[in-house]
């Protein structure tokens, strides 16, 4: 058997290591956080320069991007700030982005 002080050094031992794998997980989403930004800051730029959607038949859905990348950002801030026992919200990203442009007439064009 271990004396005590052997355990109770055992035990801070296995917690600064938890301590130090909980900074690190942190500082990792913190960066994410930051990644999150600049992907915004494109996604705005990219929409801003489009050329006219109008004319293709296909466009990117900036909205629906940017509602899911929000998503992503409040899941990160809940898990580094979380609240008291509130129910965990289920829904789930589109992840699709692709939307067919409104058609004016008719076209003879098959998929």
């Amino acid at each position: 058997m271990m004396p005590f002080p052997y355990v109770l050094l055992l035990v801070y031992l296995v917690t600064l290591d938890a301590a130090a794998q909980d900074v690190r997980e942190r500082s990792n989403l913190g960066l994410v956080q930051r990644q999150i930004t600049s992907i915004e800051q494109l996604a705005d730029r990219a929409r801003s320069s489009a050329t006219d959607a109008h004319k293709a038949r296909y466009h990117f859905d900036y909205l629906r991007f940017a509602a899911d990348i929000a998503r992503v950002r409040q899941g990160i801030d809940k898990y580094l700030s979380p609240s008291r026992a509130q129910p965990a919200d289920q829904a789930e990203l589109t992840g699709d982005y692709r939307t067919e442009a409104p058609h004016s007439s008719p076209s003879n064009e098959h998929d």
